[in-house]
């Protein structure tokens, strides 16, 4: 009967623990309850993609943003992994207006047939339904995106006027940035500095064969951890540099980089981005301390790859929900896109007068 009893006990403590944790956790944040959802889609390249608009329950947004997702193969909702993101962005009365991929989800097409260019138009196309829809209401409407953003967006805020663009995590160029991921993934290995610069120029010289030279050529894989779609996309990217195009951008502009960044050297593209965009007086580059590639938490969640998520930071992913994000910073990013707030300018980088 004593072992039956000790056994009860702790089973209740098991179960009093369990709803202590449920009962403080964020975990309702992976779930969109105060807003109300509309699929909407709209054509691009003689193809439809389908997306969600996702609005605030019964108010009117302060303003609307055309989310352009970062790299892969990504649907409207990242595999659900932009909830906690999104109830950030409605608690500040933002409206997001997001779509699957090409070829992704309900979306038509091949994502990754598609230049930086294409990408950019089939914004421009997002954005255009968006103007029909809300017509008439004076909701201002603007890009916001992530990583690759940074070469769509410049590009598609410079064919169309635009409200607002803010780009989270975005690099100048694919070479470098390329380079400067591959290096902190061979650190991490534990390769010396003199054997990273090594190999690191070895691949250099092969992916300039590979991709560089001969842009129309037949998109054939002759890399194991390349398919030849992934080919395809590379070839058709692999020069992309923002820099003309931020230079000729419409409207106010905000880049928002993590400091602790490990997908692109924000230290330096951070200046890099101020001077390309010196000329906009509306344009603002804020590089934020502690902050990761999406402005979450480092180094609790500073991980390149999702793959490399080890199981216990999921679980606490999923615990901390919208709390992951650095405390604050997606208000001040909202108040810039409502406002213009200048609350984000401590964060702006001390850069030379010139810079490569």
């Amino acid at each position: 009967m004593k072992k039956r009893h000790l056994f009860i006990i702790i089973l209740l403590v098991f179960i009093a623990l369990i709803v202590g944790i449920l009962w403080t956790s964020h975990i309702d944040d992976f779930e969109l309850n105060n807003s109300k959802h509309e699929t909407l889609s709209f054509s691009h390249a003689n193809q439809t993609l389908s997306g969600t608009l996702i609005q605030p329950h019964d108010k009117t947004p302060d303003a609307v943003l055309v989310l352009i997702h970062g790299d892969g193969p990504m649907d409207r909702y990242a595999n659900n992994g932009y909830y906690p993101l999104f109830n950030l962005l409605l608690a500040q009365n933002l409206a997001i207006f997001s779509w699957d991929k090409a070829g992704i989800g309900q979306s038509e097409g091949n994502w990754l047939h598609q230049s930086m260019a294409d990408r950019a138009n089939e914004a421009i196309a997002a954005k255009n339904m968006l103007s029909t829809y809300y017509q008439g209401q004076n909701i201002p409407i603007g890009y916001f995106g992530y990583s690759q953003a940074g070469w769509v967006i410049p590009i598609a805020a410079s064919l169309a006027p635009t409200d607002f663009s803010v780009i989270i995590g975005g690099a100048i160029n694919w070479k470098d940035q390329g380079q400067y991921y591959q290096a902190l993934r061979y650190h991490a290995q534990g390769k010396t500095p003199a054997e990273i610069d090594a190999q690191l120029a070895i691949e250099q010289q092969q992916n300039d064969a590979l991709f560089a030279a001969g842009l129309t050529s037949p998109a054939v894989s002759h890399r194991s951890d390349m398919t030849p779609d992934r080919h395809t996309f590379v070839q058709k990217n692999y020069l992309s540099d923002s820099r003309a195009d931020l230079a000729t951008m419409h409207g106010p502009v905000l880049i928002a980089l993590g400091a602790d960044d490990l997908n692109v050297d924000t230290n330096t593209d951070s200046c890099r981005f101020q001077h390309a965009l010196q000329a906009n007086p509306a344009a603002m580059v804020a590089l934020i301390p502690h902050g990761t590639h999406t402005l979450m938490k480092a180094p609790t969640f500073n991980y390149q790859l999702e793959s490399d998520w080890p199981w216990y930071k999921q679980l606490y992913f999923l615990y901390e929900g919208s709390n992951a994000y650095l405390p604050g910073i997606y208000t001040q990013i909202a108040n810039w896109i409502k406002h213009k707030d200048n609350d984000l300018a401590q964060y702006q980088p001390a850069c030379a007068t010139t810079t490569n």
